[in-house]
């Protein structure tokens, strides 16, 4: 009986001097969000689409997360996010996002899928956050990438309000630089004012000749002021260079585009958002000038469920063989100037 009690004691004494006492849990959240959606010059049988539509102000999705406390101020930490279409509960293929990471005194250290520095910079001053009729993800982040796979990012601690990103990716590791992606950003919050800047360089294989593998540089700058309830928000893109979306379409292209925007809290039940989006290509070959915006309204029901409705409209200055969407879920071809209204629901769990 002693030896039995020492081993135990001498087996605890071990595994405790191994590994410190920590702390943490698992969360899981996420949201469900649904829409009567009406949709007009967008793809075939005239381009008018009556439907429910899933993911109208968020993804539906599932959002898994945890975190462990791992003394001296260092926590590990992941999130897991499938994506699913409430309407008819299928799954998607890929997770929105999927990565691990550590973080401490030193800054942040993520490795996995998960979202660009520009989406931190361009879509915090997006006055829709990035909804499913955004111009900013619709027009200004037009298959440049805001979500990328095997990526490593860093950030730095914050100092006197100003931190920096930097991101790069292995790519799809079939030894080119297919896939690869660089990022580098600085962002500045100073009570109600928030102004970052960006700079990222993408690699492509080219989707007509394999053996090619283009590039493209996105820059990106943007703003927002709070005065009280009124936000206005501003957003400045360059573009150049190959953009494509295997194994559909792909284009050489050049330009800038701005956005001016803003959000409004009458109360915190209603609240209001526009954005308006003027894009300038220096060819109008394979993409048009164009004019965007969209309104929105929300009306929280409770903390968690929130009613909205939305509208939005892009008009193209040309026929070129690509026309910008007001949601990515429906395609216009190259004449149509697309508009859309929603009426929806989002829960939060």
């Amino acid at each position: 009986m002693k030896k039995r009690v020492l081993c135990a004691l001498l087996l605890g004494a071990m595994q405790g001097g191994a590994y410190a006492q920590s702390s943490g849990g698992v969360t899981l959240s996420g949201f469900i969000d649904l829409n009567m959606e009406q949709l007009w010059g967008s793809g075939a049988n005239g381009g008018k689409v009556t439907r429910m539509s899933s993911g109208g102000l968020n993804n539906s999705r599932f959002n898994l997360s945890g975190y462990e406390e791992l003394g001296g101020g260092n926590r590990a930490f992941f999130t897991y996010e499938p994506m699913f279409s409430a309407n008819n509960g299928t799954q998607s293929t890929q997770a929105r996002q999927s990565f691990v990471g550590i973080k401490g005194p030193w800054g942040d250290l993520t490795l996995g899928r998960q979202f660009t520095p520009s989406y931190w910079i361009a879509g915090y001053a997006d006055p829709s956050w990035a909804a499913d009729f955004s111009m900013v993800n619709n027009m200004e982040f037009f298959y440049a990438s805001y979500r990328v796979d095997n990526a490593i990012q860093y950030k730095t601690p914050t100092w006197y309000g100003l931190n920096a990103r930097f991101m790069a990716t292995t790519g799809v590791g079939d030894g080119t630089r297919s896939g690869r992606f660089y990022s580098a950003a600085l962002e500045y919050r100073h009570g109600d004012l928030f102004l970052g800047a960006v700079s990222e360089l993408q690699y492509t294989r080219d989707i007509y000749s394999a053996s090619q593998i283009r590039s493209s540089r996105d820059n990106y700058f943007a703003a927002t002021y709070k005065f009280g309830s009124v936000e206005p928000t501003f957003i400045y893109h360059t573009y150049n260079g190959y953009y494509a979306y295997p194994p559909y379409v792909a284009f050489n292209v050049r330009g800038w585009d701005i956005q001016a925007g803003v959000r409004y809290a009458l109360t915190d039940r209603h609240r209001f958002y526009a954005s308006f989006v003027h894009r300038q290509d220096d060819d109008n070959k394979a993409l048009s000038n164009a004019n965007g915006f969209v309104v929105g309204y929300m009306y929280g029901l409770s903390k968690r469920t929130t009613l909205y409705a939305t509208y939005a409209r892009v008009q193209h200055s040309n026929d070129t063989t690509v026309h910008y969407p007001v949601t990515f879920q429906v395609t216009p071809t190259g004449t149509q100037n697309p508009s859309g209204v929603q009426l929806g629901i989002r829960h939060a769990f």
